[in-house]
């Protein structure tokens, strides 16, 4: 069985992902460590709320994308 540690969940935009559409409208947001590539925690928001910076681009990469870099793994 393969594997992917949370820095490539990051690098595919699957945090991102998860974050926006899942995690956030709860006021919640995952986090990870990235020296380790580690997620050990999910943070709650103060006020129930987390949004991303506006400005901050986001990694959009399709479904077909991300499961051909996957299988190359």
């Amino acid at each position: 069985m393969k594997s992917i540690d949370w820095n490539k969940m990051s690098e595919l935009g699957l945090i991102e992902r998860i974050n926006r559409e899942i995690c956030h409208p709860l006021g919640l947001a995952v986090s990870r460590n990235l020296e380790t590539g580690f997620s050990t925690k999910i943070l709650i928001s103060n006020d129930g709320e987390w949004e991303y910076d506006p400005e901050m681009k986001s990694r959009e990469i399709s479904d077909k994308e991300i499961r051909k870099i996957i299988g190359s793994l």
